[in-house]
């Protein structure tokens, strides 16, 4: 573990360039080819598929010790995962950044180093202290996927790592769940997974009366999801709500340029391929819980994560107030202390995302286990 967070520095490095490509600022045909697999998408040579009755295809488990279950160095922050009532479906972001082809092999050494010392050290361990951590591993997409550019390609080899996903939470529902509430969560290309996976599985089935919460973080969600997609899920609007969608986009207060979320990232409706353009996004501010513009100051923040090559520590209260514009969040952290050495061209926060209001999250998610529990919903509604 010693070499962690410099290598998550290295790799990081690598995705502030393909981010700015992503996003449509690519200009470097040099970091563009360094990203794009050198043949077209075939699924015959795709990785062998997962089989999620083996542990080996999970990354993270209620019944094995993995990097999902560190806490934080305070009393508001435990493992409760042996005793938890409800389980988190977390699906992880993309780790993988090598071009030698369109999707991962879910043993490959340096992206699963990555998703050990990053995503589940920082992201889904927000949750294990109200709910029970599944964790799939699936053959995600590589970055090269994402590329305007890659377009055709890309949709294929995001289109097999959705069908590993469904397939994951049909393994989990089926063998695991047992008809406990659960949480769906996510970040980056985990988020645009768990859009679909809602549209599919969740919205319209009995599924969505069991559902606590879903957060979809760090991936810019048109809101005409909710009239157009979506007949039974509505956007979080309250702490407390039950059987919603939480989304937001991590900015700089200063200097942003969100442009990017609008212009290279959609959603496939009806099969038709739509980007965000002109439309509005969903935004809910982590630290009202709500999509108003109010402006939450710092003294709401519970407590953010540095990214540190050491254990979860102790966490920094009141470290960035936040609020929402436009569809994306805006912050505004201090230089230094772990909070601004990775953040991406035009001023993307992305990679904190869930570092800067990682204790508002598992306060949160507390919040709504609390009152599904005391009142399990019979139908979508809202909790007050």
């Amino acid at each position: 573990m010693a070499r962690i967070f410099l290598y998550i520095v290295a790799g990081l490095v690598v995705l502030a360039v393909v981010v700015v490509l992503l996003l449509g600022a690519f200009k470097d045909d040099l970091s563009y080819w360094a990203m794009t697999p050198g043949d077209p998408f075939e699924a015959a040579q795709a990785p062998p598929a997962p089989d999620y009755a083996d542990a080996a295809s999970w990354a993270a488990l209620p019944t094995t010790q993995d990097a999902a279950d560190q806490v934080p160095k305070t009393p508001a922050a435990q493992d409760n995962q042996a005793t938890a009532p409800v389980d988190v479906f977390f699906i992880a972001p993309t780790t993988y950044y090598n071009r030698a082809g369109w999707n991962a092999p879910i043993d490959d050494a340096d992206a699963r180093e990555r998703l050990d010392g990053f995503v589940l050290k920082y992201q889904a361990s927000a949750f294990n202290g109200s709910a029970r951590v599944y964790a799939p591993l699936y053959r995600q997409a590589t970055l090269g996927a994402f590329f305007p550019e890659n377009r055709d390609d890309g949709d294929k080899a995001l289109a097999l790592a959705y069908e590993d996903v469904r397939r994951a939470f049909r393994h989990y529902m089926k063998n695991d769940n047992e008809g406990r509430p659960f949480i769906l969560a996510a970040h980056s290309q985990g988020s645009r997974h768990l859009s679909y996976l809602l549209r599919d599985e969740i919205d319209g089935t009995p599924l969505a009366r069991r559902m606590v919460a879903a957060y979809a973080v760090g991936y810019a969600l048109p809101m005409d999801l909710f009239s157009r997609v979506y007949k039974d899920i509505q956007p979080c609007t309250a702490p407390r709500q039950t059987g919603c969608l939480a989304s937001w986009n991590s900015f700089a207060l200063q200097d942003a340029d969100p442009a990017s979320l609008f212009d290279n990232v959609g959603f496939h409706y009806d099969g038709v391929y739509e980007a965000n353009r002109g439309k509005s996004l969903l935004c809910v501010n982590p630290l009202r819980w709500d999509t108003s513009d109010e402006n939450a100051p710092a003294v709401l923040n519970l407590g953010a994560l540095p990214t540190t090559d050491d254990p979860l520590g102790v966490p920094d209260t009141g470290i960035t107030g936040a609020h929402c514009k436009d569809g994306v969040l805006y912050a505004s952290p201090p230089d230094g202390k772990g909070y601004s050495g990775l953040v991406l061209p035009g001023g993307n926060y992305h990679i904190y995302d869930y570092n800067l209001f990682y204790m508002n999250i598992r306060d949160n998610v507390a919040n709504r286990v609390a009152a599904f529990l005391a009142a399990p919903r019979s139908a979508p509604v809202p909790v007050p």
